[in-house]
């Protein structure tokens, strides 16, 4: 290693850890390079390093002021363009002014020093010279930037259509999705979502879901309430990223819709989650597939959940409750409900064991440790009810139920309380 590489390589370390602490370089430590190097193209070396480094760590500020030294060494027009990007990127316009008039006795009426000099212009408010700019440079091959600057131009000074029209002709030359959501604002602040839609779903056509353009349009669909479409967006974005943010979002659309045979499909085609698929299943009512599939998730994952689901799943699926399938049924909570620890379980297997008689004391003890979580469930209240009734409890079964008595939204709650009604009436005979 030369003796200037080394130097260089110490100075940059202690720049650089420097810029860490306090995020910019001031000029006094740029006097420190010029006093410890001498050579000026071991400076520019260091130059270089310290204002690449900086850039990729967002230190704008520095990035630009070494690549304005940079220049200064070796005035080449990259090292100034440089130094105008980096102050662009802190929106520094009075540096960015300063650079413009840096370079312009080098490099004369240049295109990409006028496009930041409009920035400048338009930072400041002076459209008059911001417009003359752009005037200019439309008038020899113009590109994209130079129409897009043409646009907010236009835009600020109230003239919306001529802003539509130039932003047209940027999209027209590369088609940049950026710009199609510039040009679709436009037509939505002027009334024309329809035409904002036609123009992202065309170029979702032609050119693919791109985030930033699929985003948009889940805007204007969520706003329109289309619900179709908006399911339409939110699977070619899934399909596009692989984000599970969109299949999720895809997946609430089709519950809040109950379009459960289309989330079937989708989960099963993309092989996204196999619980979600079981819920769906299980909200269909398709207890067969549901109960299938929690088994091979129980023999898959070992996970209780699982089992106890699937225990659910085969008392509902099933139209005899034979002892048989009471025995399988009740084995499965056995093993589950008590590692499980899950109130809705306990419920379920306190109601079996009360309803069909098998053990109404066991029955109470497990609707006790629901209820202990939820005291205000309705459900367990009930399966406590039946629980006192099937004992001949009528009494205590009614005190339970009676707060309830005008709720008719639950029918098997509501033929419980008209039995144990009748329970009472018996007994005052």
């Amino acid at each position: 290693m030369s003796r200037y590489t080394l130097t260089i390589t110490l100075i940059l370390f202690a720049f650089v850890s420097c810029a860490q602490k306090s995020q910019s370089l001031h000029l006094n430590q740029v006097k420190t390079i010029d006093r410890t190097i001498d050579n000026e193209q071991a400076r520019a070396d260091a130059y270089v390093l310290i204002a690449m480094d900086a850039y990729e760590r967002g230190d704008f500020k520095t990035a630009s002021l070494f690549f304005e030294k940079l220049y200064d060494i070796d005035p080449q027009k990259d090292y100034l363009t440089d130094a105008i990007k980096a102050a662009s990127m802190s929106k520094d316009y009075k540096r960015i002014k300063h650079l413009i008039e840096k370079g312009k006795g080098t490099f004369g009426d240049d295109t990409f020093i006028n496009r930041y000099l409009v920035a400048y212009y338009l930072d400041q408010r002076d459209l008059p010279k911001a417009r003359a700019i752009v005037e200019k440079l439309l008038q020899h091959e113009p590109d994209q930037k130079d129409y897009e600057l043409a646009a907010i131009i236009a835009k600020v000074e109230g003239k919306i259509e001529k802003a539509r029209e130039y932003y047209q002709k940027a999209y027209q030359l590369h088609h940049d999705p950026k710009v199609a959501i510039a040009l679709s604002e436009i037509y939505l602040n002027t009334n024309k979502p329809d035409k904002a839609i036609r123009l992202l779903e065309t170029h979702i056509r032609i050119y693919g879901c791109e985030k930033i353009i699929c985003s948009a349009l889940i805007k204007i669909y969520t706003q329109k309430q289309d619900l179709q479409a908006l399911a339409s967006i939110y699977k070619k974005l899934y399909e596009a990223t692989d984000d599970p943010l969109y299949a999720n979002a895809l997946l609430e659309l089709y519950a809040y819709q109950k379009k459960y045979d289309a989330a079937i499909a989708f989960l099963k085609k993309h092989h996204f989650d196999d619980e979600i698929l079981l819920d769906v299943y299980t909200a269909k009512k398709d207890y067969k597939h549901a109960l299938s599939l929690a088994k091979k998730l129980y023999k898959e994952r070992g996970d209780l959940r699982f089992l106890a689901k699937a225990a659910v799943l085969e008392y509902e699926s099933s139209r005899k409750k034979t002892k048989a399938l009471l025995k399988r049924v009740l084995n499965k909570f056995e093993k589950s409900v008590y590692h499980l620890d899950d109130p809705l379980y306990y419920n379920y297997y306190a109601y079996l064991l009360i309803d069909h008689e098998i053990d109404i004391p066991k029955g109470i003890e497990l609707v006790k440790k629901a209820l202990k979580a939820e005291p205000d469930s309705l459900f367990y209240i009930d399966t406590l009810a039946w629980a006192y009734y099937k004992q001949g409890k009528c009494k205590e079964a009614y005190k339970l139920l009676q707060p309830y008595e005008s709720d008719k939204s639950q029918e098997e709650i509501v033929e419980h309380i008209e039995k144990i009604k009748k329970c009472l009436k018996e007994k005052t005979k």
